[in-house]
């Protein structure tokens, strides 16, 4: 981008600069981070955005929305003085975008480089990379950043099309997605997440599922975010009725499932009605009552692989139970003492070939 397209821009943006000291203490929330749960300024560079996304509070034709711009500097002063109070530990820097991708990223690279060069801070910055924007500077973003994500938004370039035009999966976002992995691989402690919107195109959760599959076996993202649709008052989609909250839980635990139990998209096809999971059940139990063939399963013997399929035992539960039974032989529920969801794994176990659960389950 030329120097005279830059001040164009940037003398745009003046005029929606906050005067005087920016009070932030309502964007301070509790992230899920590699370091854990961590209290993270939430803020955006600028308000202004060029793009008129049809779900979005900050769509160009929104005139409700309030318009700001918080130039580097005094950002990243405002950040210190909240994290020198001990009120936030981290950074989560978005943006709109506004007149040009390639700009607004460097303004939010500028302020990290400042927070770690001029005030010396060393924790957790997460920076949302805008789509657009040149490998060049995506590069720079990985560099200063701990985290990076690009919003995939939904599941299909048609429904992009229809929910947010101007951006593209196929030729912008995966692209993208693809070059940060490859630069990860040069870092021991950065990651990479996206977000996909639930229920603002009527798609199914099969269509989704198939979408996380992908992501998640092609990109290494350490998690894929999901956000169930809410309208938004003077926007296109004002009137839609809201998505289930608990669609989003459950296309969560489906998450976990592809990427820490390595579920198959045949697995989670069985649990599917009508394209749709089941929101009465999670979706590892309604797996298990679709294969009552393969339960219950002997906890004496069975290999990880198979203890993590069980419903109610996670990672860390396989591997107590592993070295319970290496102990001793399990015979009796109070040899499970301390398990958690022990009720539930007992529906779908047996100890030394003893059933303790319901039969009615099988």
């Amino acid at each position: 981008m030329g120097e005279e397209q830059k001040l164009r821009i940037l003398s745009r943006l003046t005029a929606f600069e906050r005067d005087g000291d920016i009070n932030l203490e309502s964007c301070i929330y509790m992230a899920s981070t590699p370091r854990g749960k961590v209290p993270v300024l939430k803020v955006m560079q600028t308000t202004m955005c060029d793009k008129n996304c049809t779900y979005c509070a900050f769509r160009r034709d929104r005139d409700i929305t309030p318009r700001l711009y918080i130039p580097p500097e005094e950002l990243a002063k405002s950040f210190m003085k909240l994290y020198n109070s001990k009120k936030v530990k981290g950074l989560f820097l978005s943006s709109g975008i506004f007149g040009h991708s390639e700009f607004i990223m460097e303004k939010m690279i500028d302020t990290v480089k400042i927070l770690r060069s001029k005030y010396d801070f060393k924790g957790y910055v997460h920076l949302k990379l805008m789509p657009g924007i040149s490998l060049q500077t995506l590069e720079e973003a990985v560099k200063v950043a701990d985290r990076v994500s690009i919003n995939i938004e939904t599941s299909k370039e048609e429904r992009i099309k229809r929910i947010a035009k101007g951006k593209s999966i196929l030729q912008d976002i995966l692209p993208k997605m693809e070059a940060v992995n490859k630069l990860l691989q040069n870092y021991r402690d950065k990651s990479q997440i996206t977000q996909m919107m639930v229920g603002v195109d009527g798609e199914k959760d099969e269509e989704i599922i198939r979408a996380v599959h992908f992501l998640n076996r092609h990109y290494r993202l350490s998690r894929i975010y999901f956000s169930a649709f809410f309208p938004v008052k003077g926007t296109p989609l004002e009137n839609r009725p809201p998505e289930s909250p608990l669609r989003e839980y459950r296309l969560y635990q489906v998450d976990f499932l592809i990427r820490d139990y390595h579920f198959e998209l045949e697995d989670l096809k069985r649990v599917l009605v009508d394209g749709n999971l089941p929101l009465d059940r999670d979706p590892k139990e309604a797996w298990a009552q679709a294969n009552p063939e393969l339960f219950p399963v002997e906890l004496n013997t069975a290999d990880y692989r198979i203890l993590i399929r069980v419903p109610g035992i996670g990672r860390e539960t396989a591997k107590e139970i592993i070295k319970r039974r290496r102990e001793k032989k399990l015979g009796y529920p109070q040899d499970l003492k301390g398990i958690r969801n022990l009720k539930k794994v007992l529906q779908y176990t047996t100890l030394n070939g003893r059933y303790y659960g319901t039969k009615s389950l099988f």
